[in-house]
């Protein structure tokens, strides 16, 4: 049997990401947000909570945009504000409960698509998988690609 070439792994890959978007295409597209509000979002995920100042910062204009973002994102139920009790003219904001589940869906949603996957493959199969990523990304390494701490 021939050795599969480069190209062939990635008509291979290119497969297995359309499948991975259309798994989670009535996630997006549904998504009635703007990107920067998704940014935001993804912040308080990784943050858990921030003042309006800091998200200003963030983005890198005034407090009253933040302020405004953050209104957006309160009105439409994914974010919380509260007085900060060591100052209350701070505001600050996290997540609420619909919130973080979107941010976790999108995050972690085609993971948990591929871990379903992953699991329906024969064990040998598995193993040669895991022997090509790690492989791979070992060669990104080289070259110097982030690799510690990355989300999928």
């Amino acid at each position: 049997m021939p050795q599969p070439s480069a190209e062939e792994a990635l008509v291979a890959y290119r497969k297995l990401h359309r499948a991975l978007l259309m798994s989670s295409a009535t996630t997006w597209r549904d998504l009635d947000i703007s990107m920067q509000q998704l940014r935001a979002m993804f912040f308080l995920r990784d943050e858990e909570e921030a003042s309006v100042g800091r998200l200003a910062e963030l983005f890198g204009f005034g407090v009253p945009a933040a302020s405004l973002l953050a209104d957006r994102l309160v009105r439409a139920g994914y974010v919380e504000r509260r007085e900060d009790p060591a100052d209350r003219r701070r505001v600050l904001l996290s997540l609420t409960r619909a919130g973080l589940r979107l941010v976790t869906d999108l995050r972690e949603g085609s993971q948990s698509v591929l871990r379903r996957w992953m699991s329906s493959l024969r064990p040998e199969d598995l193993a040669a998988l895991t022997r090509g990523w790690r492989a791979l990304a070992e060669v990104a390494s080289r070259h110097g690609a982030v690799l510690e701490n990355t989300p999928v």
